[in-house]
């Protein structure tokens, strides 16, 4: 063999023994990547998901959310069965239940008088009443939690104000708190924002409608509100003393009901039909 020969031989042999060595040491470094990448992310899922807690250092407040979101919608749909009217004393029976009038006569050929012209400000009131407690409550809850895990919390008096549009309904929660970590580390909270997606504005909207169609003309055609909603259910339901109950319902179990009386019929004369 040639001195070139063994030379060639040579370097053939330290380049596949360092490329075997750089391709251990990939190996173990693409490794060690992977391995700290599953160790980061079981982090982040324990804190965040696993880790059961009201503020976080992004303030996404999962829990304190969920605790007014529940009850608010339990809220939502027991207000509808009353239209929205809490402590309503002037009601009929149907199905062994109170039904609130919002439009009523006792005189014949009469339009009805509208008792309650600003039904979604009339819901927005009674949620907000019902809902201040359960706002405080939620609140106190993600105080107590604050402090079980080791941090200086001060906190004042809370402000909520309810309102409900398109998109369902929002409060703006007023809740200055100062929240100081173990480490010293700390933050201000000022406000946040609770939402829940909802159909009740367009329910509202619905009974409005209704509401001025019986007062003008004693009657109102649901079938035109089913043909534009179709998600939604309106059904009427006509007795013999010319009361009719209305019943508007969605699919997340909302059911919206109230009574009217308007140009009333006596008894052995015809009424409208629909």
């Amino acid at each position: 063999m040639s001195v070139i020969q063994k030379r060639i031989l040579g370097l053939n042999h330290f380049y596949n023994t360092n490329l075997n060595r750089n391709g251990s040491k990939r190996g173990q470094v693409t490794i060690f990547i992977i391995v700290a990448i599953i160790i980061v992310a079981v982090i982040l899922f324990s804190y965040f998901y696993l880790y059961p807690k009201f503020f976080s250092q992004a303030d996404s407040r999962p829990m304190l959310d969920r605790c007014i979101q529940d009850e608010m919608e339990r809220q939502v749909n027991q207000l509808s069965l009353s239209a929205g009217l809490l402590g309503s004393d002037f009601n009929t029976m149907y199905m062994d239940e109170n039904i609130s009038f919002v439009c009523y006569t006792n005189e014949f050929y009469k339009p009805g008088v509208v008792l309650h012209p600003f039904l979604k400000n009339d819901f927005e009131n009674s949620l907000s009443r019902v809902m201040a407690p359960v706002i405080q409550d939620c609140y106190d809850r993600a105080i107590d939690e604050l402090v079980a895990r080791g941090n200086d919390v001060i906190s004042g008096n809370i402000k909520s104000n309810l309102t409900i549009d398109m998109n369902g309904i929002n409060i703006l929660i007023d809740a200055p708190t100062s929240i100081t970590n173990s480490d010293g580390s700390g933050k201000i909270i000022k406000n946040f924002n609770v939402n829940l997606p909802s159909n009740i504005y367009t329910i509202l909207m619905i009974a409005n409608s209704i509401l001025q169609f019986e007062s003008s003309y004693g009657d109102s055609d649901v079938s035109s509100f089913m043909f534009y909603y179709p998600n939604l259910n309106v059904q009427k339901i006509r007795r013999d003393d010319s009361v009719k109950i209305y019943i508007i319902t969605d699919k997340k179990d909302i059911k919206y009901r109230f009574a009217t009386r308007s140009y009333a019929w006596p008894a052995g004369y015809g009424s409208l039909n629909g």
